[in-house]
């Protein structure tokens, strides 16, 4: 299973770490786990927020 940093993340998805963070608190952020000190980002949990996020969009444009 391959996976990234947040900063990879958010340089992935052109937003900023304080706008992860607010993702975070509002419970929209992906799903993160601890590596050591790292906290890392599967691929799987990356698909699943690109997917959410769709669905999210789709629900305010009807």
């Amino acid at each position: 299973m391959n996976s990234v940093t947040i900063q990879e993340f958010c340089d992935s998805q052109r937003i900023s770490r304080a706008y992860f963070y607010i993702l975070a608190r509002e419970g929209k952020a992906p799903r993160s786990y601890k590596l050591g000190k790292t906290t890392r980002i599967s691929e799987d949990a990356i698909r699943e927020w690109i997917a959410a996020r769709e669905a999210e969009s789709m629900e305010v444009a009807a």
